[in-house]
Parts: structure tokens; C-alpha cells; sequence
């Protein structure tokens, strides 16, 4: 439930913690190069490795200058970048004139230590991760060279990985403006060790030779392809819950979320599609409450809508298409809520609004040598400061950044983010859903591949204020990813975890768990699995898809005009299966015909016994 601010769209401000883990540093600069191990700096920075140094005080505020140095900016300007880039912590000033730049984000882990390049890991990961890893570099390229930082991702020393996910240790500005050429180059080595399934079709898609003709839409959708047709290869479940709760403080609860009341769906292996949705309402009085339950309820309508399209779409639609579609749903659904706000005359701050984070997993397929297979893609969009995390044993992950006041001044170049979370406006909104119209929305989405156990984690800032995933994941992702505690008791735990840690506010959770595991069939088999794929849904699961009941009320749904009627699933048989029925046809025709012809020659009155009338196939 949100509080108003005068500056922004209202929004509580977060609470101030302290960091309660040891807090790792990466000191960039030539001063810094030069401090050994052992060193403390301001009596406050112990350095613990080359570069790396552990905030001894972590839990005060460092030093900020009025006015960040022109070597700060390029961390400032990446800010919404951070899955993959570090942040600015903090300024040490040196004895050399130039001063130390403390990144904080950077690719450390928990122990301290660096974690490794992507070159020391390359040649024994498997081939779906290569890709993976290739892919999000095409993907950082625009971006940074719109930010003047391509350069970063040309030192192989500079790409470290943690998991699935490619890091950068810190930003390079040198070569000033390098080409998709150089990219391409740079890419080279690692060619000669990428993994034999994939490494000629990628040598032909990374070619350098003829710079002039290679554009970054054609070679990213050229290892995309390569990258789902791997995916295809594994066995994925999927399985959702969620609740949301008023908190200790509040009657009303204007959050929102599906699945809730812990209502479980599963997924078939790879199969049907999985939808999660978080909301938290603000606008005063009933606003907040009205906005998110609508937001919840009519985007599953235009996500029915898009599924539905994806399902009977022969052809894989490229992942700037489905965005494109995904953003055309959420700007209906804004839309509604602006509508109203302007029938009801509502304005300034007594616009109801909401923030938006969902997942959507699309059944999407790839034709490969061996048949149709599936992909295992999640597109993930969020508005406002609900956010999204991947979490496995190993590691948490942030997938989204805040659209608040701290993260619109760092964007700008203006502030540090702690100096900037000083502020009494930082937590509020700069954007939610439907206070103002959808031209002016923009909505931040991303394409996540599922490659590895793990839980997506959708919430509320009632449940992640004050650090409380970061903190306590560890103490819950091992427990729920080994099933040792059900996906129900998960999420009332983290229900718990933000009325009795944070209950300031509202709150509200979705997981959504993930289970991978190596396809069993041999892959000539994959294609009577795909090809089948639109009647092995449940009824439960059409019902789902079609929309026959509203999934909150468990009542009819009202029939939205933008939304057609869908179609009933029919029956698809690949040109394999049809060439087989045909055969086994003539085949009964030509025993029948055989046996007659044989018994009429030796002489024999008895009629020939009758052979099985043929299955009839409705095409």
C-alpha cells in the first residue's frame, strides 16, 4: 500500500539497514593498482586482495563528493544495466590527484575472491550455457555502445560469469567507439573450444570475415536459434504459488497477486504455458486496491490472448517481437485504469496506479534436424519497484532495477545510489501502471532462458524492503529446490518473513518453482512429443488457457470485446506421422488384395477373411 509524495507517484520510502553481510569492493584505478594486500585505507577499507577491498564500516555511509568525478559517470549511466554491471559505492581520494572508484555489484563472491572469466569456464560448460553466455554479450552491445562502453566487453579479462549470468568487473571507455566487428574478433577463440553440437553452426554465425554484411540483429538471432534449439533438449516443470497479506499495520490490502490463496498450478514437462503476477496498488482510499486487481485481472485476459496466438503460430516468433506483444497487453490494461481515472476525474495524486511485475512462460517451439522441440523462455516485465529474482543454491539474483527517484538519478549521472537512497523522496515512483496514459509508459522487459533449478521469485517491496531476500534466501532456497519444503509453505514463509522482519506495508509473493533435467527420449523421438503438443494439456490446464472461469473468483469471466473467442484445440499431425498412416493403408490394402488373389487361383469357394477396415484420421 503505497504513501504520497509530492515529487513522484507515491510510494513508501524504504527503510534504511545496514549490510549484514561483509560488504567486497572492486577499487579501479592506478592508485589503487599499487596498495598491497593487508593495506587499510581511511581506516576503513581493509584490502584483502588485488583490487579488492572489504568495507570494514559497512553499515555507515561513505563519503560522497558534491559532485561526482567525470571517470564516475559511466557506472551512473549504466545503472539500468546492473544484472550485468557494477555500481558505484563510493570515492577514495589517492595521493596520485586521480581518485579510487569503489564499485560495488562487481563479480565477487561471497568469500572475496573474483568470480572466474568467462574464458576459464568456456571450454568444459556444455553448450546450451556457451550460448547463453554469447547471447547476453550481443544483447549488452547495444546499450553500452549507445553509453560509449562497448569497449568493456571486448577484454576477455573484463567478462567474468557467475552461473548462467555474464558479469562485467568493470567499465572501459578504450577503444572510444569499436564495431560489431571488433565484437565479432574478440568472439574468436572461443570458437575453437565451443561444444561440438554447436560448434560449426556458431563458427558460421560469428564469421568476421565480411564485417560490411554482418548486422547485430542478424548474428544475435543467429545464436538465439542455436541457443533455444539446445533448451529444446531439456525436461522443464514448472510450478506456482503465491499469497499476498494487509501486514501487521494495515486493514486493507492493496496488493494483488496470481496465483493467490496459494492456488497451485503445474506444468507439464515444457509444455503449458505458466503465468505470474505481482501488483501493489497505490492512489489513496479504495484506488490502490481497485488498480491491482484490475491489472491483474484483465492482463491474464490479453495474456490468454497472446498465448493462445503463440500456440497455433506455426513459426517461432523472435524474442523483440514477443516484447512487442507483451508491451501492446500491458498498455491495454493501463489504459483501462487511466480511462477510469479520467472518467472519475481523478488527478495529481489521487490517481489510482499500480506497479507490475510478472513472468510469462511461452510454449513456444523450434523446428530442429530431429523434429520440433520446445523452448524454455520467460519473459519477464516489470513497472515500478515490485521486483524479480532468480535464486538457486548458489546464488541470488536481482533480475530488475527499481523505477524510484534513487534509480532516476543515478541514471541521469546526478548521485551515487546510496547518496541518492538519502533522499526522503527515493523510494517513490517515476512510472506505474495507468496514472497516466500508455504513451508516456515505459516498460522495462526481458527474455529469460530456464537452464538449471531454481525458484523466480515475484514480490512486493512489503516483502523485499530493507534487504530481505538478499538476506535470508540462503536460509530458504535449499530447502524448497531439494523439496524438502513445499512450494505452499514456501511462500507462507516469505509471508511471514515480511510481516514479522518489515510489516510496514503490504505485501505479496509469487514463486514460481523451476525443475530441469536432461531430456530422457532420444532426440528422433522429441517430434511425436512436440507434435503433440496441443492436446497433451489437461482439461484443467485448457480451462486455464481458454478462460472459462476467472482464476480469482472461480466465476465466470465477462467476455473482453478485444479478446476473441478462442478456438477449440484441434488435433496436428506432423508430415512424418501422415506419410505413416498413408502407408499403413496401402500396406492393408496390398495384404488384402494379395489374399484375395490367392485364394481365388487355388480354387478355394471359402471368401477371404476380411481385413480390419482402416482408422479413420480427421485431418
Amino acid at each position: 500500500m503505497g504513501r504520497f509524495s509530492a515529487t513522484a507517484l507515491p510510494m513508501n520510502v524504504p527503510e534504511s539497514a545496514p549490510f549484514r553481510v561483509k560488504q567486497y569492493l572492486w577499487a579501479v584505478g592506478a592508485a589503487a593498482e599499487g596498495i598491497g594486500v593487508g593495506k587499510r585505507v581511511d581506516d576503513r577499507y581493509q584490502v584483502v586482495a588485488p583490487q579488492i577491498w572489504q568495507d570494514t564500516q559497512a553499515d555507515e555511509l561513505p563519503e560522497f563528493p558534491e559532485t561526482p568525478p567525470e571517470a564516475a559517470i559511466p557506472y551512473l549511466l549504466a545503472h539500468p544495466y546492473r544484472l550485468h554491471v557494477p555500481g558505484l559505492y563510493g570515492i577514495v581520494s589517492s595521493q596520485e590527484g586521480a581518485p579510487i572508484l569503489l564499485l560495488d555489484n562487481a563479480p565477487i563472491d561471497r568469500g572475496g575472491k573474483l568470480y572466474p572469466t568467462l574464458s576459464e569456464r568456456w571450454a568444459d560448460t556444455v553448450s546450451l550455457r556457451q550460448l547463453h553466455w554469447l547471447w547476453q554479450i550481443l544483447e549488452l552491445w547495444a546499450p553500452l555502445k549507445t553509453l560509449g562502453l562497448a569497449a568493456s566487453l571486448l577484454d576477455r579479462e573484463n567478462l567474468r560469469v557467475e552461473g548462467w549470468r555474464v558479469r562485467l568487473r568493470s567499465l572501459q571507455t578504450v577503444p572510444v567507439d569499436p564495431s560489431l566487428f571488433d565484437l565479432l574478433a574478440s568472439l574468436q577463440p572461443f570458437l575453437k573450444q565451443a561444444q561440438p553440437p554447436i560448434a560449426e553452426a556458431l563458427a558460421t554465425v560469428l564469421n568476421p570475415t565480411n564485417p560490411g554484411s554482418a548486422t547485430l540483429e542478424g548474428v544475435s538471432a543467429g545464436v538465439n536459434q542455436l541457443l533455444l534449439k539446445q533448451t529444446g533438449y531439456l525436461s522443464v516443470q514448472l510450478y506456482a504459488g503465491g499469497a499476498t497479506t494487509a501486514g501487521p499495520l494495515h486493514n486493507r490490502n492493496e496488493d494483488a497477486c496470481y496465483p493467490n490463496n496459494l492456488d497451485r498450478i503445474q506444468t507439464a514437462p515444457g509444455i503449458i504455458p505458466n503465468i505470474a503476477i505481482v501488483c501493489d496498488g497505490l492512489g489513496g482510499h479504495e484506488g490502490g486496491e481497485v488498480a491491482s486487481q484490475m491489472v491483474v485481472r484483465s492482463l491474464q485476459l490479453q495474456l490468454r490472448a497472446l498465448l493462445r496466438e503463440v500456440i497455433e503460430q506455426p513459426d517461432y516468433q523472435s524474442p523483440a517481437r514477443v516484447a512487442e506483444q507483451i508491451e501492446a497487453a500491458v498498455r491495454v490494461v493501463n489504459n483501462l485504469i487511466a480511462k477510469q481515472n479520467d472518467s472519475q476525474g481523478r488527478s495529481d495524486r489521487q490517481r489510482m496506479g499500480t506497479t507490475l511485475t510478472m513472468a510469462l512462460q511461452l510454449p513456444q517451439r523450434v523446428r530442429t534436424a530431429q523434429g520440433w522441440v520446445a523452448t524454455t523462455e520467460v519473459y519477464i516485465a516489470h513497472v515500478g519497484d515490485s521486483r524479480a529474482y532468480w535464486i538457486t543454491p548458489s546464488y541470488c539474483h536481482l533480475l530488475t532495477v527499481d523505477d524510484d527517484i534513487a534509480s532516476r538519478e543515478v541514471a541521469a549521472g546526478r548521485s551515487l545510489y546510496l547518496q541518492a537512497q538519502q533522499r526522503p523522496d527515493a523510494g517513490a515512483l517515476t512510472q506505474a501502471i495507468g496514472t497516466r496514459h500508455a504513451d508516456a509508459l515505459k516498460l522495462n522487459i526481458q527474455r529469460f532462458i530456464i537452464e538449471e533449478d531454481g525458484l523466480l521469485l515475484l514480490c512486493s517491496d512489503g516483502l523485499s524492503d530493507n534487504r530481505r531476500i538478499e538476506e535470508s534466501w540462503a536460509n530458504y532456497i535449499g530447502l524448497i529446490v531439494k523439496d524438502i519444503v513445499s512450494l505452499e509453505a514456501s511462500v507462507e514463509s516469505f509471508i511471514e518473513l515480511a510481516n514479522q522482519k518489515n510489516g510496514h506495508d503490504n505485501a505479496s509473493v509469487v514463486l514460481m518453482r523451476c525443475r530441469v533435467s536432461p531430456e530422457a527420449v532420444q532426440p528422433g523421438s522429441l517430434t511425436t512429443r512436440q507434435d503433440n503438443l496441443q492436446f497433451e494439456m489437461t482439461e484443467a490446464s485448457k480451462a486455464l488457457l481458454y478462460g472459462e472461469t476467472d482464476p480469482i473468483t472461480s466465476q465466470p469471466l465477462e467476455t473482453d470485446e478485444t479478446v476473441e473467442p478462442a478456438p477449440r484445440l484441434r488435433l496436428s499431425f506432423s508430415p512424418k506421422q501422415i506419410l505413416g498412416t498413408i502407408a499403413a493403408l496401402m500396406l492393408i490394402v496390398a495384404v488384402g488384395w494379395g489374399s484375395w488373389w490367392f485364394f481365388a487361383r487355388s480354387g478355394n469357394n471359402a471368401p477371404p477373411p476380411e481385413a480390419d477396415p482402416p482408422t479413420q484420421v480427421d485431418p
